[in-house]
């Protein structure tokens, strides 16, 4: 399978950010494409109130609308990440479409301190099937809690796809982690530049990256630079390395 990544300094106006996405498009194809965490709005609010300006409903948003639209012109699938709103609540959603269809949306489980200020937590764990391939979908601080991933593996994921908006490297070094222990291939798209508040900075690192089921990275991108990752990577419904020949079979085992 072809995938890719696509880093780059998150803005907060969706159509800078989305001309963006489509000048990659044009230049660089493939079969899945990951792009950061809230990916279309930026990451830092003042408060609910600015969150609200920018937050759309899903699937029947202009972001989502637009983005079927765009999967359908490469033939591709876009993971991308935007500020949910339904019933006066608001959600750190990934939406995944693909080839002109909307395929459905996670919500961030797992929220920072700052981001519970804003946000309600996501209460679905989910992986979405595309032409027999199923995909676990994850945003930043979801990749921290080993549960997640497994539970997606449970559910049949055959690939990680991780949305993410972090600064240190600590994310980054936790991926080889989860697809070293699940035996799954990962990408992991985070995205770079600066947002500021009065009271917070946020500077993020870049560094997306793209692994095998082995947690060997095949594409890793440099620190805080705009660019685009893509490689090929095996997928694979049989889970096994040099010890273990059905590690389905063994993670399944109860004591």
């Amino acid at each position: 399978m072809k995938v890719a990544f696509l880093q780059y300094d998150v803005v907060h106006n969706k159509e800078k950010n989305f001309d963006h996405i489509v000048s990659v498009l044009r230049q660089q194809r493939c079969e899945l494409l990951v792009l950061p965490e809230l990916s279309l709005c930026g990451y830092l609010f003042s408060n609910r109130k600015a969150l609200a300006e920018c937050a759309e409903t899903v699937p029947a948003g202009i972001s989502t609308q637009r983005m079927m639209i765009l999967s359908k012109e490469y033939a591709c699938t876009i993971v991308f990440g935007l500020a949910e709103k339904e019933n006066g609540k608001f959600y750190n959603t990934a939406v995944v479409v693909s080839k002109g269809k909307y395929i459905g949306k996670y919500r961030k489980i797992h929220l920072s301190d700052f981001e519970k200020k804003l946000f309600e937590r996501g209460t679905e764990n989910l992986v979405f099937e595309l032409d027999g391939i199923k995909i676990g979908v994850q945003i930043c601080f979801d990749l921290w809690f080993p549960e997640v991933s497994r539970e997606q593996l449970r559910m049949g994921a055959d690939i990680f796809c991780v949305l993410a908006n972090f600064g240190g490297e600590t994310t980054y070094h936790i991926s080889k982690i989860r697809a070293i222990e699940n035996l799954t291939p990962l990408v992991l798209c985070n995205r770079i530049g600066e947002e500021s508040l009065p009271d917070m900075d946020a500077k993020f690192l870049g560094k997306s990256t793209i692994l095998d089921a082995s947690g060997q990275s095949l594409c890793v991108a440099p620190e805080r630079q705009k660019t685009t990752g893509c490689c090929e990577v095996s997928i694979s419904k049989t889970r096994s390395n040099i010890i273990c020949n059905n590690f389905d079979r063994e993670i399944a085992f109860h004591y």
